[in-house]
């Protein structure tokens, strides 16, 4: 007996499993990109290139001011494209992605002390503004391309569950791979080396995955489309107040949860001593990553579940919750860990990465659904749609509150004094090269050795010993004060920016039940209507 294609009403096919991975796929791509900058890139300038921290920070700061500007102009101009026979969301996305790939491999370049220090600061700072204008043209059309290869609500949660899962997939791996094979395997290369590694992997993936989204996926429904001039994007913002909700409390969740995930690197190198836990640092970092993940993985797998039991709302707000339940217990676990407690450290150190990640999950999934709401209230109140730029809203929020935490960190670094790390070139009796070392350089450019393996190679260097300190028994290589102004900084903000967006939520956001039902029915009656006086 032949089988009978399935077809939606219109005779286009509902989405396929197929079509969900290869689009969910590109989100991993995403993630790799995003997340390398994320975890890696502010450390890496900081320690091991010695820039000073409040100086990056502000500077990613104002580059997320020109973002503000920037992000709604390459909104506009994707918005008002022509729609070609790829459509009109795909060419741009794969533009962006190689654009993108390329500046995330120049972030990774290492300058030599040969160059100067204004150009080293000028061509780190360029590089970022560029991925972050490159990121922006691959990210608002992956969302944006969303409406027109998935026209139910089901449809939609399903894609975007998907994508937010994988990509979530995708930031642990670089985690992962980053911090235990790559920097451990490549370290005796230099470290510097072992991050520009990262850096091309990272590039390399993202575009292999970019290309499955833009391969296998074409956009199938056409939806409302208007072209945007730039007053019209203010407008926008201010005709739409679930729009200014939406963006004000997800600053506020985001900017806390983005503080708390870029630090636990620094908490691994700085804080983290062998033998706190059952494993040493890096391999313990990977494994609070892996149950992390888990539970990220966990909470995305079962949202469309959950929002068949549970008000979607009240997920979303769960999600504040399980945040700051996260925020306390890496509070204690960073202040509070002893040495020898093994199985007590495990556990806390497992739980805390359970709820951080949990809350995670269920707010990039609320957040990118409620997006699509919004612009639906948005064509409801004005009869105009326009996707783009309302996406690009949120690409915006994330990137201004990864740069929000990127501050708070490294006024926390600049506050706690910590010492940078620097990579010394060791070299054998013959002058060839035998490898290099890193040890902590104090704020007058003294090397602190702490143990008598490190102690003897750098005393057979004469440059060096005479810019070298052991450090004694009882000295600490770094000071509990300078410790607990890091931790400070990473866990006491976090607390009360959740606690206000979610308040802010609760207060303003009315899109869910009854409301939106009505709304998107009077959406779809005015359509059916307008296509009715078209024919």
């Amino acid at each position: 007996m032949k089988k009978t294609k399935v077809k939606s009403e219109n005779g286009i096919k509902p989405l396929s499993a197929g079509e969900i991975v290869s689009y969910s796929l590109g989100s991993l791509g995403r993630e790799f990109s995003n997340n390398c900058i994320n975890a890696f890139f502010l450390v890496y300038l900081c320690i091991y290139q010695g820039l000073n921290p409040a100086v990056m920070t502000i500077a990613f700061v104002l580059a997320k001011i020109w973002d503000a500007v920037n992000d709604p102009l390459l909104a506009t101009l994707i918005n008002n494209s022509k729609k070609s026979r790829f459509g009109r969301y795909r060419p741009w996305i794969l533009l962006g992605a190689l654009i993108n790939a390329a500046t995330l491999i120049f972030m990774y370049i290492p300058l030599g002390d040969s160059v100067g220090v204004v150009p080293r600061y000028a061509y780190y700072i360029i590089m970022y503004v560029l991925w972050g204008m490159s990121f922006t043209v691959m990210d608002v059309p992956f969302w944006s391309m969303l409406p027109t290869i998935a026209n139910s609500t089901s449809e939609r949660n399903r894609a975007s569950s998907m994508a937010k899962l994988i990509g979530g997939l995708g930031g642990f791996l670089v985690g992962m791979l980053g911090t235990s094979i790559i920097l451990p395997n490549f370290s005796k290369q230099g470290m510097t080396k072992a991050y520009m590694i990262i850096g091309v992997s990272a590039a390399c993936v993202m575009v292999v995955f970019i290309l499955f989204t833009v391969i296998f996926n074409k956009e199938k429904y056409p939806v409302p489309h208007e072209n945007v001039g730039l007053g019209r994007i203010i407008e926008i913002f201010k005709e739409n107040d679930q729009l200014r909700a939406h963006a004000i409390s997800l600053v506020l969740y985001t900017t806390g949860n983005s503080i708390s995930l870029s630090q636990i690197l620094y908490l691994y190198i700085y804080c983290y001593e062998n033998g706190t836990n059952l494993l040493d640092s890096k391999y313990s970092y990977t494994l609070y990553w892996i149950i992390a993940c888990t539970g990220q993985g966990i909470a995305m797998f079962f949202y469309n579940q959950l929002t068949k039991k549970i008000p979607r709302e009240k997920i979303y707000e769960f999600a504040f919750w399980t945040a700051i339940i996260s925020y306390v217990l890496l509070f204690f676990i960073f202040f509070f860990l002893k040495e020898g407690q093994y199985l007590l450290n495990a556990v806390l150190i497992a739980l805390s990465g359970a709820f951080l990640m949990l809350s995670s999950g269920m707010n990039q999934i609320g957040s990118t659904v409620m997006m699509a709401d919004i612009v639906d209230y948005g064509e409801y109140k004005t009869g105009k749609r326009s996707d783009s730029v309302m996406f690009s809203v949120q690409t915006f929020i994330t990137k201004f509150a990864a740069a929000l935490a990127m501050l708070i960190l490294g006024l926390g670094i600049s506050a706690a004094h910590l010492p940078t790390i620097s990579e010394l070139p060791l070299t054998n009796p013959d002058g060839t090269y035998a490898g290099s070392i890193n040890v902590y350089t104090d704020d007058d450019g003294t090397y602190l050795i702490n143990d008598e393996e490190t102690w003897e190679k750098i005393v057979a260097n004469e440059e060096y010993a005479e810019k070298s300190r052991l450090i004694g028994d009882n000295e600490e290589l770094v000071s509990s004060e300078k410790l607990t102004v890091l931790r400070a900084f990473m866990f006491l903000i976090p607390i009360p920016l959740s606690i206000f967006g979610l308040v802010y939520y609760k207060k303003k956001y009315r899109l869910y039940g009854k409301e939106y039902d009505d709304i998107k029915a009077e959406i779809d009656r005015r359509r059916t209507e307008n296509s009715v006086k078209i024919e």
